[in-house]
């Protein structure tokens, strides 16, 4: 094959497999230094999201995003809002949910604990399929090189 190919196609893939790689390495990091609690829900923010595609109609959704509060393992409350938005079904203000936080000084994070299996699902799909596409790329795009 063309050398073109290989210019193009290989940085392509070799950016997923480094997006994949980055969200393992930040799920590893976060699951290691993060214990897992109970937060209370204290409020939601609903943030109105749609979808257009040209061959149907327009899809619209909601996504809440609640603020919890919790404890932490020393006994010191937080209160602050998760980057990732309630599944289905919806918990209501002064429900109890699951969390992982972390506390490094004054860098806190919480984010809601859905379980290992769903964290490494985003990380080792994109890494996977990357991996795969690479490889295959790499053999489609070899030189031929002539026999004598």
């Amino acid at each position: 094959m063309e050398i073109w190919m290989r210019i193009t196609i290989l940085p392509v893939i070799s950016l997923f497999l480094f997006v994949g790689l980055s969200i393992g390495v930040d799920t590893w990091q976060f699951r290691n230094n993060s214990a897992p609690g109970t937060a209370e829900i204290i409020s939601l923010r609903a943030e109105q999201n749609s979808t257009s595609s040209s061959d149907g109609p327009s899809r619209d959704f909601v996504t809440h995003y609640p603020t919890v509060r919790f404890v932490t393992d020393q006994g010191l409350e937080y209160e602050m809002e998760t980057k990732q938005g309630l599944q289905p079904p919806i918990a209501k203000i002064g429900d109890q949910v699951p969390v992982r936080y972390s506390v490094n000084g004054n860098w806190v994070q919480v984010r809601l604990e859905y379980g290992a299996w769903r964290d490494w699902l985003l990380a080792g799909s994109i890494t996977f399929f990357s991996l795969v596409f690479f490889i295959c790329a790499l053999f489609l795009t070899k030189r031929d090189v002539p026999k004598i």
